[in-house]
């Protein structure tokens, strides 16, 4: 839809502006789920069938002619406009064309495989009929086929009555649904200006913040809020966001990193619907966890969810959007097996119609999956919510970086055997191509390069153009799946070079007996603010963990938007926070550390039966300290692996949430799922061990980044060392006191935690932090901490 909006004349009156084109799609729609690329491969076969077909017009016919037509009705005002491909006379009669490219047999071709096609034709004979005042019109319905450019034309005559009533039936049809819509957005603004707060008090400072995030929105502006954990950020961001929507068509994107911020976000929408909100939420969850298919393949052809989606998408909408308010993944799921369309498109589609759309930060900042619908249509006015910020740096870089493999093409020669046109000698072209870039990496595994390879990009361009014609046409194609597999990566990377600049790097790499080339972004601020700037009303950035904040406003926005750091809604005396800095962890010295951490963590153990975690820096370091640390007998170890599944680790935290009469200890990475984004409240989590400062390893690709911000910030280091690391740490610490009820001691280990930098670069609420230099001093501070902590509880 092209726009909606209130009467200039400030009456109750809504103006609609809409194509033709689009009310056939809505309420006739068509057709199978097709990829946004060779979607954009069809779109440009139907321009040049279109020019083709045209082209063979006599001098008197017309083409593109433009229409336009006008309906009030209730409280609407519709525009309706469209450009018809063609008219003609032939015989002293009018010929309305539509003109369609396709890649079927022509034989199977009538009005009944695409009916948006003839429901187009139709509206468009009425407003030309109309226009030009005809009884009767002759539309033609012809579809071209783009390989032989061989046509077969559907032949139909309407009186001017017979199209009248028609066009009138699907005017009421789509206002009927404008309606509900419309109902839904009055009664939306209204409870949203009689919502109140749902707590009977504000925790501390949240709502100074939830003002500021207020005053954000209404000044179109960005704002970076450091809130630590307990402040209550979620039902701050969400609540303000919704007082500050004031217009149609505006709405809230919630961002996030992780599964569970979703379902926080989820709960929040629904705790406020108790309180008497009338929104429509939308959960937008990955394709592969949507799929019904055991193993995913959209190949219309396989997918029963996916051949003939929009025949049936329209039905799902207004069915999901009559019985229910909060779109959740289990609910799409529902309704989608009910109405046998792919869930994951159905979620899209679905976030068209929500007030609150909560997903992952790709949809919004990455170029090869952004909503295009909102970030370049600009259909919706964006009130966005960033939520764990901190994420959102590392990510912008992988969304602006691709990479392609010399195994890659190893593979897709046996993918392409009978693909059609051949593309042998374009991929034999990237082979040979790849065994220069052997040659390069004889005496080094990485190289680096201010230019991306011209040649490699040209070649890869060559192969699209013919993998999309042959994706594109109807033949078969054995180990289709397979195939798109590897035609994904070749898109990303040609759709990626188009963003490559000085904050660019072309990098050659060898893994073992393959050899990598990369485009790697090295800063993504740019078109972080650029997508801000160009489609986003107002963002608001927050986390707990935004030291400094000039990191993250460099990195994020190119240091635009104001910043507040609120303070911690806990006392300091909830959370004993210790550090011994006598002990180096660094990678020369981690042989000689590991007896003093063992002892170190016996010692914090110790202290009280219940839950703790020994954070490491590797997987390396805690296999070396997991192989000799031993506890007393009713000790239990949990141990993350590297190849730990989605469920090992849900199990993994279900064991610490169940409680035990046995203390767990558990042996995990600074960083992972472990590290962020877990709560573990009350008796689930009585202390942490951050063992290290976190910094990222050694590796050319860091060591560039260095460089890199050398140049930019003159702080290389820290930029790709010390801040990332310090982020790690202080969510490791961060993950001990998450109400006002927890108690917890956290003990950060090594020498670097000592010094003037990193005590520069602690939170402010880590300002009691207490140096130790022996286990026993650590010890007696534990036991003191644990013994006055039940003496409190004990008068309370």
């Amino acid at each position: 839809m092209d726009e909606i909006m209130y009467n200039v004349h400030g009456d109750d009156v809504k103006e609609i502006r809409i194509s033709a084109k689009e009310i056939a799609e809505m309420l006739y729609g068509s057709g199978s789920l097709i990829n946004e690329r060779l979607l954009s491969v069809r779109a440009q076969e139907g321009t040049e069938i279109h020019q083709y077909w045209q082209a063979r017009y006599q001098a008197e016919d017309q083409s593109e002619v433009y229409v336009k037509t006008e309906v009030r009705q209730d409280e609407f005002f519709l525009e309706i406009t469209g450009r018809i491909d063609g008219i003609v006379t032939r015989d002293k009669e009018v010929c309305l064309e539509e003109i369609k490219s396709t890649h079927r047999e022509l034989d199977e071709m009538d009005e009944t495989i695409h009916p948006a096609h003839l429901a187009q034709a139709k509206l468009y004979a009425y407003m030309y009929a109309k226009e030009m005042n005809l009884k009767r019109i002759k539309v033609w319905l012809t579809y071209v086929d783009v390989t032989t450019k061989n046509a077969k034309t559907i032949e139909k005559r309407y009186p001017f009555k017979t199209l009248q009533n028609y066009f009138d039936r699907t005017i009421s049809e789509l206002l009927e649904w404008f309606k509900a819509l419309d109902n839904h957005e009055n009664h939306r603004q209204k409870s949203i200006e009689g919502l109140a707060f749902p707590f009977p008090e504000y925790r501390f400072h949240q709502r100074e913040m939830m003002a500021m995030v207020y005053r954000n929105i209404l000044e179109q502006g960005i704002l970076y809020v450091g809130a630590p954990t307990g402040i209550g950020k979620t039902i701050a961001m969400i609540f303000s966001s919704l007082k500050a929507i004031k217009k149609p068509r505006e709405k809230v994107f919630y961002l996030t990193a992780k599964n569970a911020g979703k379902a926080i976000a989820l709960a929040t929408v629904s705790q406020l619907e108790e309180c008497g909100l009338i929104a429509k939420t939308c959960e937008i969850t990955a394709k592969d966890h949507m799929c019904f298919l055991p193993v995913r393949d959209c190949d219309p052809e396989v997918c029963k969810y996916a051949k003939g989606y929009y025949d049936r998408i329209y039905d799902a909408i207004r069915d999901i959007y009559t019985g229910e308010t909060l779109f959740s993944q289990d609910v799409i799921r529902t309704y989608a097996k009910k109405h046998r369309v792919c869930p994951f498109e159905f979620s899209l589609d679905l976030s068209n119609y929500a007030d609150i759309v909560i997903c992952d930060y790709n949809y919004v900042f990455d170029p090869r999956v952004h909503l295009v619908r909102y970030f370049e249509v600009k259909a919706a006015d964006i009130i966005l919510l960033v939520d764990e910020a901190h994420n959102l740096v590392q990510r912008s870089r992988d969304m602006y970086s691709a990479s392609v493999s010399q195994k890659l093409f190893q593979e897709l020669w046996t993918q392409c055997v009978k693909v059609r046109p051949s593309v042998k000698r374009e991929i034999t072209r990237i082979q040979d191509l790849f065994q220069e870039f052997e040659l390069e990496l004889l005496d080094v595994d990485f190289t680096a390069y201010d230019e991306i390879n011209d040649y490699l990009l040209t070649l890869l361009k060559r192969l699209l153009n013919k993998l999309d014609q042959a994706l594109a046409s109807e033949i078969k194609i054995p180990n289709r799946n397979q195939l798109m597999e590897s035609y994904f990566p070749l898109v990303q990377f040609v759709k990626i070079a188009e963003y490559f600049d000085e904050d660019s790097r072309f990098l050659l790499e060898r893994r073992e007996r393959d050899v990598i080339a990369s485009i790697s972004c090295l800063d993504a601020s740019k078109h972080i603010h650029q997508r801000i700037k160009e489609s986003i009303e107002a963002c608001t950035f927050f986390s707990a963990t935004l030291e400094p904040i000039t990191y993250y406003k460099n990195l994020l926005t190119q240091n635009h938007g104001q910043d507040v750091k609120m303070a911690s809604a806990f006392s300091q005396k909830h959370l004993l926070l210790l550090c011994n800095d006598t002990i180096s962890t660094r990678y020369a010295d981690r042989k000689e550390s590991l007896a003093d951490l063992c002892l170190l963590a016996q010692t914090l153990v110790s202290g009280k039966k219940g839950n703790y975690i020994l954070f490491f820096p590797s997987y390396e370091y805690l296999k070396m300290v997991a192989d000799i640390l031993t506890f007393e007998e009713d000790v239990d170890m949990l141990i993350q692996t590297r190849d730990m599944t989605v469920q090992d680790r849900a199990d993994t935290i279900t064991m610490f949430r169940n409680g035990s009469h046995r203390t767990q200890v558990g042996l995990f990475v600074m960083g992972g799922v472990f590290g962020e984004s877990i709560d573990l409240i009350g008796d689930m989590l009585s202390g942490v061990m951050i063992i290290g400062v976190g910094l990222p390893a050694l590796s050319p690709l860091n060591n560039l980044l260095r460089s890199h911000f050398d140049h930019s910030y003159h702080n290389g280091f820290d930029y790709a060392y010390t801040y990332p690391g310090l982020n790690k740490v202080i969510q490791a610490v961060g993950r001990l006191i998450r109400t006002e009820t927890d108690r917890g001691v956290a003990i950060l280990v090594d020498d670097r935690f000592g010094s003037r930098k990193y005590q520069s670069l602690f939170p402010k609420e880590w300002s009691h932090i207490r140096y130790c230099e022996t286990p026993e001093e650590i010890q007696a501070r534990i036991q003191a901490f644990w013994n006055e902590t039940e003496e409190r509880e004990g008068n309370n």
